[in-house]
């Protein structure tokens, strides 16, 4: 965005000044050291010269347009310049002003500088400018003939009025006409006339005014449209934050669902470990009791068959030296019914010991595998996977269901049924 006026005011002011150096032939009564100017001034000055030179004459023969008018483009310049820039450094300034407008300059201190802009022409700063505004309204009735002459003898003869005797002896306009305006005037005894009074005080007042108001006018436009800017880039990064909350808002209610989620999930979790921590515990303790009985009756099987193989051997052979004499006695009875008996003893002895050691091991894996499902069960609600009534009811009857030691027959319905009833209906 572009710099506004008063933007620029603001930069060039504190450091920035000029001042007009014109001869004393082209004014009455202009201080040109004490009329200093900000930049402001100096563009409103040079327009108002730059129209009333304009208003006479533009034809190149009129010196005093032909300055000004010069003058005024190098000030559009400057301000061209400086209402395109986006950032205004006073270094880039300077150089700027001392290339275009003027290579005079005095320096105040190290940042302050006041630039001079040298004329050979009356300026409307002048106290006496309304004089000297009369006087050219006078001539440009007569002649327009060397204008920049006539004007530096009526300064001449204004200020040193004993001038006028020579003048009026000289025929040219711009030697005769000068002394003759000033002589009429010193000898008139007829104040000014209402013309006169209106075109040297209502009229300029009145443009002043114009000119204020039109200057006014251009403030107002200007600060307007610089308020409107900022509004809408207020209005943006308003509406910007504004987003930015929303997705902040958005976020955090995402964030609070996660974590009430999460929370739900723990105290379910917490409660499942409250409800399971007891026959988990249990099924452990009995996964471990029936592996040492496993283990138990494993030894004893080895021992028991290692016994009865020995006792077996032992107990035929007495057995067949007995039944030598005494077979005869009992014909019914014969050798191979008595070794057939042992050895399906034994044989009996070692299956009931088999099916122990095989009933411990199965219990232990069962009880180990109801540990192990009750603890995947927690890690499903620890990680909040939903699961429905339906679902819950398989799990508890997969961990309270009666285990089978496959020893004795045993049929579907018992205690655990009624308990595994009980549990259904408290499930929600």
């Amino acid at each position: 965005m572009t710099l506004t006026k008063k933007q620029i005011s603001n930069m060039i002011n504190p450091n920035i000044s000029f001042r007009f150096q014109i001869s004393d032939s082209y004014t009455i009564s202009f201080d040109t050291y004490a009329s200093v100017y900000k930049f402001d001034d100096l563009e409103r000055i040079v327009k108002r010269n730059f129209n009333y030179w304009k208003s006479l004459s533009e034809e190149e023969s009129n010196t005093f347009f032909t300055l000004w008018k010069d003058l005024n483009d190098k000030v559009n310049s400057v301000r061209n310049y400086f209402s395109n820039a986006e950032t205004l450094e006073i270094n880039e300034v300077n150089s700027y002003l001392y290339n275009t407008l003027t290579c005079w300059i005095e320096e105040q201190d190290s940042e302050n500088k006041v630039y001079i802009i040298s004329l050979e022409c009356p300026i409307d700063e002048d106290k006496e400018f309304c004089k000297i505004k009369d006087f050219v309204s006078f001539y440009m009735e007569q002649t327009n003939d060397d204008l920049v002459s006539a004007v530096g003898t009526y300064i001449n003869i204004y200020k040193i009025p004993y001038n006028a005797g020579n003048s009026l002896i000289n025929p040219t306009p711009h030697s005769f006409y000068p002394a003759l305006y000033i002589m009429r005037q010193y000898f008139s005894n007829i104040g000014e006339n209402i013309s006169d009074f209106e075109s040297n005080i209502v009229i300029p007042i009145s443009n002043r005014l114009k000119e204020l108001q039109s200057s006014a006018d251009e403030q107002h436009e200007e600060i307007t449209a610089f308020v409107e800017n900022k509004h809408n880039e207020i209005q943006k990064q308003f509406d910007d934050k504004v987003h930015e909350l929303n997705e902040f808002q958005n976020t955090m209610e995402d964030w609070k669902d996660s974590k009430e989620k999460k929370i739900n999930d723990l105290e379910e979790t917490y409660k499942n470990k409250l409800k399971l921590e007891a026959p988990e515990q249990l099924w452990r303790d009995r996964a471990e009791e029936h592996q040492k009985s496993a283990t138990y009756w494993s030894k004893r099987l080895i021992l028991a068959s290692v016994a009865l193989i020995i006792a077996s051997a032992w107990f035929i052979i007495v057995l067949h030296n007995y039944s030598l004499g005494n077979l005869k006695e009992a014909p019914f009875i014969s050798r191979s019914f008595i070794l057939v008996s042992v050895i399906s003893f034994f044989i009996y002895v070692v299956r009931v010991l088999i099916k122990i050691v095989l009933s411990n091991h199965h219990l232990a894996t069962e009880y180990r595998q109801k540990a192990a499902l009750t603890r995947f069960y927690q890690s499903l609600t620890y990680e909040g996977t939903d699961i429905d009534k339906d679902e819950r009811l398989i799990i508890m009857n997969a961990l309270f269901s009666r285990v089978d030691t496959g020893l004795v027959k045993v049929d579907g319905s018992n205690d655990n049924d009624a308990l595994l009833a009980l549990l259904s209906k408290n499930i929600k």
